[in-house]
């Protein structure tokens, strides 16, 4: 039985190595906060800048073949580790495979990881590296359970570890397996970013991006910005074409396949992928909902949109994509208000929606409500704008600092104001990678930043964002119309 020292040690390592040491995480520009309620200091630019290109893109993922399941400790030690080497202690063995783990040299990793596990068994650094080792090497299934195994010896680092093994549980396309375990650790830290922008990403690529919308939002209270999720919050029904061929937004599913094809034009290609689906699953049956209604718009087959109109259950479905397409049944049929309340459940759940907001301001017009008609149309330019901003971005990492600047000026005047405190942090960040902004004034910058995102959370971006709805989501007398 260890004692509870070695437990302690352990569990700190094990904390280090997985928070710190081993995660594949894409650059990243942060304010050093995690908590929704920031503090008004933030650290210095190197902290803020993990990455002097500024780069959002992740490594590449090793796609070769797994190796064959096998014990660990039954492999003879590699060529590569000379045979009379001194005999090292245990943290001596921890940091020399770490060294080798640093330059790509995964058989003297393993090799000295190996010799670990055999001088100190018990110990928990030991077993944790060689997972670590076995991950580098491929073999997923064996380093989850190396872990799993040593959560019976550990329980308190139940969190850090299901952290870690979701990691590798996405790489092995055990998709539900590490969804669980990143919303198990979200359970007990809310404000975890460390699983909310994995999950965040898994939703990404499966076609939810509605409910990766609430982590990615998240992220932005707690001042924990990327340029990547930042562009995902910008378009939320589905993904710049650029964004979508990154390894990091890589579609997963038929739902997520099919919203690539959208973001591709492809809307046809999409309706096939999804019908190829055998599902109940009420999120395809919505965006097939409003695939037909993009046909219909575009004057293709309105038969097919009134069919899917009549077989859809509203009280089933929350979706944004059931809205829209419900909302276009009833304008086609010239029930403009109740085109409107529907749309008003789409923009309170995707105000990146630019659509909706046009085709309410059809409705208005038809309605006689000239001024809200027009906001909405002003509204629907808005939002095309940051689309197009996020598009270039996509598309070139040479980033235009103007561009970031007018995107951030866009959000604000949209009422999302922390994706415009992201953005300017971006702005910062990159001003300084970039030797136009000094340390010391960059620092001040995102300290500036952060006493704005404390102050517009303590007064309630929720209800500033309802208030800016409400203008245009009421009925002729008053009330809202929203359902």
């Amino acid at each position: 039985m260890k004692s509870t020292s070695n437990l302690a040690a352990g569990l700190l390592f094990v904390t280090v190595l997985l928070f710190v040491g081993c995660r594949n995480d894409s650059a990243t520009m942060e304010t050093g906060q995690t908590s929704s309620k920031p503090t008004a200091d933030a650290p210095s630019v190197p902290d803020v800048v993990s990455s002097p290109d500024l780069t959002d893109r992740v490594p590449e993922i090793d796609r070769s073949p797994l190796e064959p399941t096998r014990d660990p400790a039954s492999e003879s030690t590699p060529a590569t580790v000379a045979a009379d080497e001194p005999q090292l202690a245990a943290e001596d063995l921890h940091d020399a495979a770490l060294t080798a783990l640093e330059s790509g040299d995964l058989d003297r990793a393993f090799a000295f990881a190996r010799k670990a596990t055999s001088t100190a068994p018990d110990d928990p650094q030991s077993t944790f590296l060689m997972a670590r080792v076995l991950a580098e090497r491929n073999r997923f299934p064996e380093a989850v359970k190396m872990l799993d195994d040593l959560l019976v010896e550990l329980p308190d680092a139940r969190l850090p570890i299901y952290g870690q093994t979701a990691d590798w549980l996405v790489l092995q396309g055990r998709y539900d397996e590490a969804e669980k375990r990143y919303r198990e650790i979200l359970k007990e830290v809310p404000d975890a970013s460390m699983a909310q922008r994995p999950l965040a990403q898994l939703l990404l690529r499966q076609g939810r991006r509605f409910e990766a919308a609430t982590y990615l939002r998240q992220l932005c209270q707690s001042g924990v910005v990327e340029p990547s999720n930042l562009r995902s919050l910008l378009r939320l029904a589905y993904p710049f074409a650029a964004d979508a061929d990154t390894d990091e937004l890589e579609p997963i599913g038929p739902l997520g396949r099919a919203r690539v094809e959208v973001s591709r034009g492809n809307w046809q290609d999409a309706l096939q992928t999804l019908k190829q689906t055998d599902s109940n699953d009420p999120d395809l049956d919505a965006l097939v909902g409003r695939i037909h209604a993009q046909s219909h718009n575009q004057g293709q087959d309105s038969e097919a949109l009134t069919r899917w109109a009549q077989s859809a259950l509203p009280t089933q479905n929350d979706a944004p994509d059931y809205w829209f397409a419900i909302a276009t049944h009833h304008a086609d049929q010239g029930e403009h208000q109740e085109a409107v309340r529907c749309l008003c459940n789409v923009i309170t759940r995707d105000p990146t929606d630019e659509a909706s907001y046009r085709m309410m301001a059809e409705s208005l017009n038809a309605l006689e409500l000239d001024d809200r008609a027009a906001e909405a149309s002003r509204r629907a330019e808005l939002i095309a704008e940051t689309h197009r901003i996020g598009e270039q971005m996509a598309s070139d990492q040479d980033v235009d600092l103007d561009q970031v600047s007018r995107l951030a000026e866009l959000l604000d005047e949209l009422s999302r104001p922390l994706e415009a405190l992201g953005w300017r942090t971006v702005r910062v960040a990159l001003e300084r990678s970039r030797g136009t902004l000094s340390a010391q004034d960059a620092s001040q910058a995102i300290a500036q930043i952060n006493r704005d995102r404390l102050q517009r959370l303590q007064s309630g971006v929720a209800e500033s964002t309802e208030a800016f709805d409400a203008f245009l989501c009421r009925d002729p007398e008053g009330t809202n119309t929203e359902r």
